[in-house]
């Protein structure tokens, strides 16, 4: 079972959700540390698609007056080969090491604490800030990919369709 709880039992929360918000007030105030293990949507970057959300195994724990968070966040991401077009699904996991410090005052919704809101953690939009982080530039189906060809526009990869000789300075040109 996916859920957030206090470690060693508790209340828990499930579901699929991109704005997942839990109120960490016991941790902060009370040093409880919590235990989370959730499946998170995360909703389209760019042309990038994430089909099965993100799944999210997360350690808080109180540092002086902040929050301290470790763990890993596990997706897939789907989109374009940016060098030939065609669908391609990649896994993409990320090691979470963080810290946030209550807000003084400021509500900047771009300011470095802008998923901690008082006692509020949004752990929808910590998941999403880290795997959007995490993303390469442009998906590729393989570092091999050799791309469209500029003479007929098919792909050169093997079964392409591309017939053309190669020219200098292709990709994948010995």
């Amino acid at each position: 079972m996916h859920g957030v709880g206090f470690l060693g039992g508790g209340p828990r929360f499930s579901g699929m959700s991109s704005s997942l918000t839990i109120d960490i007030g016991s941790t902060l105030n009370a040093g409880r540390p919590l235990s989370l293990d959730e499946s998170v949507g995360i909703p389209p970057f760019d042309d990038m698609t994430f089909p099965q959300g993100a799944h999210a195994q997360l350690e808080l724990r109180r540092v002086d007056r902040g929050i301290h968070i470790d763990g890993s966040i596990e997706t897939t991401v789907s989109g374009e080969c940016g060098r030939c077009l065609e669908a391609v699904t990649l896994p993409i996991a990320v090691d979470v090491e963080e810290r946030f410090d209550p807000p003084s005052g400021s509500s900047d919704p771009f300011g470095e604490n802008n998923v901690l809101s008082g006692t509020v953690l949004d752990v929808g939009d910590l998941v999403r800030q880290l795997v959007t982080s995490a993303l390469p530039f442009s998906l590729v189906c393989s570092e091999e990919c050799a791309g469209l060809c500029s003479q007929c526009g098919r792909i050169k990869n093997a079964g392409g369709g591309c017939t053309c000789p190669p020219m200098e300075g292709d990709h994948g040109e010995s």
